[in-house]
């Protein structure tokens, strides 16, 4: 499997199951698709309410949600139920993903700066661990490094008329980056890293 980011906007999204996981994922692709839970038994909550949910037996409306969604979420305690559920989706040409087991794509553990994202997975095998990495990654990737993002952004468009080499622009961005006193400032003064910052562009420029 290979990692992607995907646009989701405007997608649709059905998954199979009201449980804990069901909703979980749930929230997690409401973000920007249309999601549809489907499920006999749905616990309502109120933060929820971006979702759509369908209380109604998942075997006698299979086919009918598979049909309208773009990618398809089994995530029913039933093992049984979820292989049908994907069998279904296969041969309906639809991508799907299970919550107990590997289906043609991955939801990872994210980690959510605004100004980036990291996704963790260990491609089904043990999500104890993308559970472990994630919350030990958490602790080294601070607000900072969202500044260094924005920072970044700000100097590229100042300094490419200053520096028209672009392996050079490239060489002293990325000695900015390296830079701990200036990532170490960015998140107490933000217009005081960018001084020292840009003094480093004019000494290698």
């Amino acid at each position: 499997m290979l990692p992607l980011m995907i646009d989701l906007t405007g997608k649709k999204v059905v998954v199979f199951g009201g449980g804990d996981v069901g909703l979980r994922k749930a929230r997690y692709f409401v973000k920007e698709a249309e999601v549809v839970v489907v499920s006999r038994d749905i616990s309502i909550d109120l933060q929820d309410k971006d979702l759509r949910f369908v209380k109604e037996d998942i075997r006698s409306s299979l086919d009918r949600w598979i049909v309208w969604a773009d990618y398809v979420i089994a995530a029913t305690d039933d093992p049984t139920l979820n292989d049908t559920i994907c069998t279904r989706a296969i041969s309906m040409g639809k991508q799907f993903n299970r919550a107990d087991g590997v289906g043609s794509f991955l939801i990872p553990s994210v980690i959510d700066r605004g100004n980036f994202v990291v996704a963790i997975s260990t491609l089904g095998r043990s999500p104890a661990v993308s559970k472990a990495l994630k919350e030990e990654l958490e602790k080294l990737i601070d607000e900072n490094w969202s500044l260094m993002v924005t920072l970044q952004e700000e100097l590229r468009k100042e300094i490419r008329d200053k520096i028209t080499d672009q392996k050079l622009r490239e060489t002293v961005l990325r000695s900015i980056v390296q830079d701990k006193e200036i990532l170490s400032m960015l998140g107490n003064d933000y217009q005081l890293a960018k001084r020292l910052a840009l003094e480093k562009v004019n000494r290698g420029h």
